[in-house]
């Protein structure tokens, strides 16, 4: 599939209603239909723990508006090892790396991947703020409207 298909398909069904309010409080956690997030923040880092159903990619996304365009997202397909995971920026009809689109680190850490009972399981860490013209203030406090996504594939180019 092509890559309009899948940011036409994660505007719509997840971008517009999830929002959540990141805190320094202990780990927090939404559900959204197949799809669980939970989050803490330690140090200058926000941990993300996200599970979706199958052995396709699975993707959350952080913008400051609820729109597609500009979401900072996490994509990773974890059912083949090992884990595969990059930063996205989603620029409809398109999304590309943060490394190809600035030519800097996404700074993506932490990344741990698995597949149990069916579901996709993902681990990982985001600085709360980068250097980068596409950068998303995912500090204490701040608020953020989540994306989640998955697919069936596992290519990043599949839509959800």
């Amino acid at each position: 599939m092509h890559r309009r298909t899948f940011l036409a398909s994660a505007a719509m069904g997840s971008i517009a209603p999830v929002s959540a309010a990141l805190t320094t409080e202990d780990a927090r956690h939404i559900a959204l239909g197949d799809m669980e997030f939970g989050w803490r923040h330690e140090a200058d880092r926000l941990h993300g723990d996200l599970t979706a159903p199958g052995t396709g990619w699975l993707a959350v996304g952080f913008n400051d508006a609820p729109r597609l365009d500009g979401t900072r997202f996490v994509i990773a397909a974890v059912a083949e090892p090992p884990p595969r995971a990059e930063v996205h920026i989603a620029l409809p009809p398109d999304h590309r790396t943060v490394e190809a689109l600035t030519g800097r680190s996404s700074g993506l850490d932490d990344v741990a991947g698995r597949f149990e009972g069916g579901r996709s399981i993902l681990s990982f860490s985001l600085p709360h703020r980068t250097a980068d013209r596409f950068s998303r203030d995912l500090s204490p406090g701040r608020t953020t409207h989540l994306m989640l996504a998955w697919s069936h594939a596992p290519d990043f180019d599949h839509h959800s």
